[in-house]
């Protein structure tokens, strides 16, 4: 019996290009909550971000994990925190300042609580020939420091000087062990304390709702969803994901751009909480 269905975002239930998830999506979700099943994402977003890609239906992200798992939320409460530890950020800040193509990306909190993306260690060329390469539909402001309230969300943003994809991540290690470097995309990395994930996360949220891992169905893409799509019991992957989270996950479904997750969902609601005939094996 499914009780939760958590989601990645970007990729998964929002096509690359795309700024919001579908009316199908939302009404899947919906659907979920009508019959008393949790719905929410499990993402690399903070929950002010998800606003505009759920049409401002906050019911849509009030409960899940945000910030690759450095905050969870039960129905609109935030009951847990794990904020990046920003002197470590400033030994990553010294790596990145002499490569004209790598830099650092945060949220940023204004005073009333809105958020935006900022920007250290580049220029303002620099930063949209970069940006333009990866999932990010932004264009950040340029910060003068560190920010000083808790950071959850830090995102290295590298081009050409760090190498490919493994090449940049082994050099970051080098440099700051105390971190994971895990890829939503191409040309970006989500920083999270070292062992830290969104599984680990999620079990916080199961505690809080008082359900099993195999009462969850979670659907994912990228790398930074590998511990999720191992761990939960009843995981799928869309057709577009990547090539270590189509290996990871239980189920191969279509693409993020067919609405895949939300077939699924409106499947489950239909078997009354159950998984689908074609998924129970």
């Amino acid at each position: 019996m499914i009780k939760l269905v958590l989601t990645d975002m970007d990729g998964t239930v929002v096509p690359f290009g795309a700024r919001s998830v579908s009316k199908r999506t939302i009404a899947a979700a919906h659907a979920l909550m009508d019959a008393n099943i949790f719905f929410g994402p499990a993402s690399g977003r903070e929950p002010e971000d998800l606003a505009a890609y759920f049409h401002h239906d906050a019911s849509c992200y009030a409960t899940g994990v945000f910030a690759n798992g450095k905050i969870v939320r039960v129905s609109g409460k935030t009951v847990f925190k794990k904020p990046v530890d920003q002197d470590l950020i400033a030994r990553l800040l010294d790596l990145l300042v002499p490569l004209r193509d790598c830099f650092l990306l945060f949220y940023v909190h204004d005073a009333q609580g809105a958020l935006s993306f900022g920007v250290l260690g580049a220029s303002r060329q620099d930063i949209d020939d970069v940006m333009a390469e990866t999932p990010i539909n932004a264009t950040p402001v340029i910060l003068e420091d560190i920010p000083t309230a808790p950071c959850f969300t830090v995102d290295v943003i590298y081009g050409n000087a760090l190498g490919n994809k493994d090449a940049a991540a082994r050099r970051l290690q080098q440099v700051v062990p105390q971190f994971d470097y895990v890829a939503p995309g191409p040309h970006i990395f989500d920083v999270l304390p070292h062992g830290w994930s969104k599984a680990e996360a999620t079990k916080i949220l199961l505690d809080h709702i008082g359900i099993r891992s195999d009462e969850v169905a979670f659907f994912g893409d990228s790398d930074n969803d590998l511990t999720m799509l191992r761990r939960v019991p009843n995981s799928f992957t869309v057709a577009n994901g990547s090539p270590a989270a189509l290996g990871c996950a239980r189920w191969k479904i279509g693409s993020a751009s067919d609405n895949a997750p939300a077939q699924v969902m409106e499947a489950i609601v239909a078997a009354h909480g159950d998984l689908p005939p074609e998924f129970r094996r």
